[in-house]
């Protein structure tokens, strides 16, 4: 199972911002979840909504999306489940603009393994990303520089898959 979230860069923490993330324990529970309905209680919890089902070749993706506003800026975050027809492995991924990730996840991965990052991700040069590893887990974390409509920015890419 594969976890990804996304952000593009903010100075503000979830924390401090009223703008509640999961846990990378949390995260962990939902990768090992493989069901849809069970993640829908689960993301609907901290704010997202309902948007859209895309069935695909051997895979169904679910779309949740959740408007926020931090330092008077408005953002969409969006997260994408998608599962396996028959229910044995599941993708997440979560895209917001309102939250520096990267912070937030690292001090939680402090027992996790660092390993060397093989990521697509990892390969681009604007990109710096740290890979961690627990008997259960394979975690990806990434800040990539990236040019934003409202000027320079980050975008930060976490994955949890499950072994």
């Amino acid at each position: 199972m594969l976890l990804t979230v996304f952000s593009s860069h903010s100075q503000t923490t979830a924390a401090s911002n009223g703008n509640p993330f999961p846990t990378i324990s949390t995260l962990t529970t939902w990768a090992s979840l493989n069901s849809q309905q069970q993640f829908d209680i689960a993301i609907r919890a901290v704010g997202f909504k309902f948007e859209v089902k895309e069935p695909g070749e051997g895979s169904t993706a679910y779309t949740y999306i959740r408007k926020v506003v931090v330092n008077e800026v408005n953002y969409t975050d969006r997260i994408v489940y998608r599962i396996t027809n028959n229910n044995s492995a599941s993708i997440i991924s979560l895209v917001t603009a309102s939250t520096d990730l990267v912070s937030l996840y690292t001090p939680q991965l402090a027992t996790f393994k660092n390993n060397n990052c093989k990521t697509e991700m990892s390969k681009d040069k604007n990109t710096t990303c740290s890979c961690y590893e627990s008997a259960n887990f394979a975690i990806d974390l990434c800040d990539e520089r990236v040019k934003l409509t409202m000027g320079d920015g980050n975008k930060y890419f976490v994955s949890v898959a499950k072994k």
